[in-house]
């Protein structure tokens, strides 16, 4: 089970979870809850790694003031508003759909690295992000777009925004120097900052019940916990380009996890949406120009 491949594999399965236990765990915690306590969680476990991984104190990096204040705003982006959004959705709107929509991120790094970084607009990249918002309005229309109002979609365009969050942490991501796996602790550590505060402000302090905890645990310590640490491991065993594509299944399996359990809804017109969403991310696969760098960052660009 150490084949990189197989490491990969137990990453995505997890990952594809996501959804379920985003609305199972919301039965009972608001989002702002639910986030600040799957941070805790996350934190606790990545940074229980981090220190196994790097038993010598000689061996771990001290963040200069500079690097402490760019996790802190990678850490907001791609760990706390991402995932406020996010979790926002599959309280309030249909899995399937804002999954579909979740998955217009890999489109959208294309776009932002055009814009921010100056990276050239070749032709895979414009049919990557046509095609990521081409599967948005088949989804929010259901195929009938006549039917097309902003009004009725407010939770979409919500995670439309949490979508283009976790872009823009993902194209800033690639200036981090701090390592990986202790750049990832610092982001969920100032993630659960974020959240308490958040928590404090529009919700209230709880403590989990027993269901709850389950979910958290699942959600917390493996679904953004022990496999970030896998997928670090398996992609300093292999190059990242064999990896990545294996990524797409998420959405597939995620899909299969709502219907199976949840009894979500099922429009035929999702496939397409599914299919042209896939399609969008695989594009993006190859066109960066910075390979060390997207070996480092996968493990915090692909969980979601």
């Amino acid at each position: 089970m150490s084949h990189p491949i197989f490491l990969a594999l137990a990453c995505i399965v997890a990952w594809s979870f996501l959804a379920v236990v985003a609305k199972l765990a919301q039965s009972n915690l608001d989002h702002f809850q639910f986030l600040f306590w799957s941070n805790v969680l996350s934190s606790i476990v990545v940074g229980i790694c981090y220190f196994l991984f790097t038993p010598k104190t000689s061996e771990r990096v001290k963040p200069t003031f500079a690097q402490l204040g760019f996790t802190a705003l990678l850490g907001f982006l791609g760990c706390f508003l991402y995932y406020l959004l996010l979790y926002y959705g599959y309280a309030t709107a249909s899995g399937v759909e804002v999954l579909i929509v979740q998955y217009s991120w890999p489109a959208l790094i294309a776009l932002f690295a055009v814009m921010l970084l100056g990276e050239r607009m070749c032709k895979r990249k414009g049919l990557s992000v046509f095609l990521g918002f081409l599967a948005m309005l088949v989804v929010v229309t259901k195929g009938d777009w006549s039917q097309f109002s902003l009004d009725n979609q407010q939770p979409l365009l919500v995670v439309l925004i949490g979508a283009a969050s976790f872009a823009l942490f993902s194209v800033l991501s690639k200036k981090e120097t701090l390592p990986p796996m202790q750049s990832t602790t610092l982001y969920f550590v100032w993630a659960s900052i974020y959240s308490f505060i958040a928590m404090c402000i529009w919700s209230e302090f709880v403590l989990p019940d027993t269901r709850s905890l389950f979910v958290l645990c699942v959600n917390g310590a493996l679904i953004n916990g022990l496999s970030y640490i896998l997928w670090i491991i398996a992609l300093s065993k292999t190059d990242a380009s064999r990896l990545a594509p294996l990524v797409y299944l998420s959405p597939v399996l995620a899909v299969i996890w709502l219907v199976l359990f949840l009894d979500e809804p099922f429009y035929s017109i999702y496939i397409v949406g599914i299919s042209l969403s896939i399609a969008s991310g695989l594009l993006t696969i190859g066109i960066r120009e910075q390979p060390k760098v997207t070996s480092q960052r996968a493990s915090q660009s692909l969980s979601s």
